[in-house]
């Protein structure tokens, strides 16, 4: 293994970790405070999620149909994708709101990068519902 990783010791391999520096591990990151617009759409998500708006596998339930149906077809594929991926990060958000109603710094990051995807996305009209 030495040969693989000239760091690798042996002699600390599966060593023992302190209870004190595994305890300072376990503990969740704390998350800075929302701003308000981001507390905003992180409400506005887990009420869309929980009136059965967001459906949490279906991409096209984030599609803002009457705006979609206007795009030509190759921005209506990209946006297909798109839809896919952001689902993608609302499931995790939600899920992460389930284990905790507090949100951690996971959270905070996931809602923020949703929100800047999805401004990025929107440049040409309010594609998404969100």
């Amino acid at each position: 293994m030495a040969d693989l990783n000239p760091l690798y010791d042996p002699a600390t391999d599966n060593a023992a970790i302190d209870p004190a520096t595994q305890q300072m591990l376990n503990q969740p990151m704390k998350a800075q405070a929302f701003s308000a617009e981001e507390e905003a759409f992180l409400n506005l998500l887990m009420a869309k999620i929980e009136d059965k708006t967001i459906n949490l596998y279906s991409p096209s339930s984030l599609l803002n149909t009457p705006v979609y149906d206007a795009l030509p077809t190759e921005a209506k594929g990209l946006a297909d994708q798109n839809a896919f991926l952001l689902l993608t990060k609302v499931r995790e958000i939600y899920n992460l709101m389930q284990i905790s109603r507090e949100a951690t710094y996971q959270v905070k990051n996931l809602v923020d990068s949703l929100f800047q995807t999805k401004q990025r996305l929107e440049e040409h009209g309010d594609i998404f519902i969100i």
